[in-house]
């Protein structure tokens, strides 16, 4: 196994690791009317990172794909 092929599996179990650890019910997204609870609401600044994250980590999932299937 090369280094990218090593980085994808890395990238790959990392997602899904993330995705098994993160309970979306504590994201407390329920839209309200009132405008104090909608404050509420927001993800705090950890579960941001969190999300930001996993988006990084699936683009760079994407690229790694995309370029191990160029290679074959």
């Amino acid at each position: 196994m090369n280094l990218l092929e090593s980085s994808w599996f890395f990238v790959s179990s990392l997602i899904i690791v993330i995705i098994l650890l993160v309970d979306p019910k504590d994201s407390q997204t329920v839209t309200n009317s009132n405008a104090l609870l909608g404050s509420f609401s927001s993800p705090g600044s950890a579960q941001q990172f969190i999300y930001n994250f996993s988006a990084i980590l699936i683009l760079f999932f994407f690229v790694l794909t995309t370029i191990l299937s160029l290679g074959n």
